[in-house]
């Protein structure tokens, strides 16, 4: 089988919540590195964050935002899994998990995200993530993969 570097499982979520987030994100990376408290800022004020929750909690709890956030993990990765999340500005969210390994590493991976957030509805891309305006379009397009 053939070695195969940035492979992206994204998955459908029909909804946004934080505790989805960061049940996911220390499930799949539980050494993750946290984001810089300046990776983004509010839409509609200068007012930094105080943590990471604040942060994700603000772009959960905001409707009509959207936002992307990677996490990284450097030690004990051996899959080399970057945790992403976009939250759309339809309030869907699209989970994420870019892998290096083979094309059957990556299957086992979206399958087990698709169950983890009961959709039926994901991708397997190449280096780049999938093509998508928001939640809604991403499940008009690849529902049927």
């Amino acid at each position: 089988m053939e070695f195969i570097q940035d492979m992206v499982c994204q998955v459908y979520f029909d909804g946004k919540s934080s505790e989805k987030i960061f049940s996911l994100l220390n499930l799949y990376l539980p050494k993750h590195e946290p984001l810089n408290l300046d990776y983004t800022s509010r839409p509609d004020s200068e007012k930094g964050f105080e943590s990471n929750k604040e942060m994700i909690d603000y772009f959960v709890d905001t409707e009509h935002v959207q936002q992307t956030f990677y996490w990284n993990q450097h030690q004990d990765n051996p899959d080399t899994i970057m945790f992403g999340v976009n939250i759309t500005n339809d309030n869907k969210t699209i989970f994420s998990l870019t892998i290096d390994g083979t094309i059957a590493l990556a299957e086992i991976y979206l399958k087990d995200l698709k169950k983890r957030l009961n959709s039926d509805i994901g991708v397997i891309t190449f280096v780049n993530p999938a093509e998508y305006e928001n939640g809604a379009d991403f499940k008009r397009r690849y529902q049927n993969f």
